[in-house]
């Protein structure tokens, strides 16, 4: 029984290290460009503006496939997608260091 006890223990002990271990492949590529008040875009917003925007990932919230996994087939199909690092090509900062996806100005008078 003392074998078992260490054992579930030791097992405890390596879970919780490797969940720390784990990164995002963007986080891990750099520093964000701006820090932000909300991480996600509001309900509905156009896709392509100012509020279409995940600081979290740095990507359009209408194309991070991070948060919504359901993109993804869309851009494997569209031979846009990184294997080794599991999101798009095209916004896969490891492979693309100098790759720029800025979030789009607010319009004129938007606050």
């Amino acid at each position: 029984m003392k074998t078992t006890a260490t054992q579930l223990a030791l097992f405890v002990v390596v879970i919780v290290g490797l969940s720390a271990c784990r990164k995002d492949p963007v986080q891990a590529a750099g520093p964000r460009t701006a820090p932000a008040a909300t991480e996600h875009a509001p309900a509905q917003p156009e896709p392509g503006s100012h509020d279409d925007w995940c600081d979290e990932h740095q990507v359009p919230e209408s194309l991070c496939t991070r948060c919504n996994p359901a993109l993804a087939a869309a851009f494997k199909a569209t031979n846009d997608w990184c294997v080794e690092h599991g999101l798009p090509e095209s916004q896969c900062r490891i492979c693309n260091p100098k790759l720029k996806i800025e979030r789009p100005p607010k319009k004129d008078g938007a606050k």
